[in-house]
């Protein structure tokens, strides 16, 4: 391996994480959101517009990943604490 080269871990989009969003999360916390991102992201390659709840704590996460896929996407605070509602629309030109 090149020493000056970051390694290849394949992720296939970034997640969108800097130095203190995950700060003070338990590693089930951050592997919830993993998952809840990979499973979003799935949500948009379908190309059908949909609204699903996410982790409060990852809405902004999920809401630039519709954006880079260029999909309308508008976040909605929720009756329940922690939760967010997103919906996603149609592409955006």
């Amino acid at each position: 391996m090149n020493p000056k080269k970051s390694p290849s871990y394949d992720v296939v989009e970034p997640f969108d994480t800097n130095n203190d969003s995950l700060a003070g999360l338990t590693p089930w916390e951050c592997f919830s959101l993993g998952v809840e991102w990979e499973i979003f992201r799935q949500q948009l390659e379908s190309a059908k517009p949909f609204t699903t709840l996410c982790l409060s704590n990852n809405a902004r996460r999920l809401v630039g990943l519709a954006e880079r896929h260029h999909r309308l996407v508008e976040d909605r605070p929720t009756l329940s604490p922690g939760w967010t509602e997103i919906w996603v629309g149609g592409y955006v030109a």
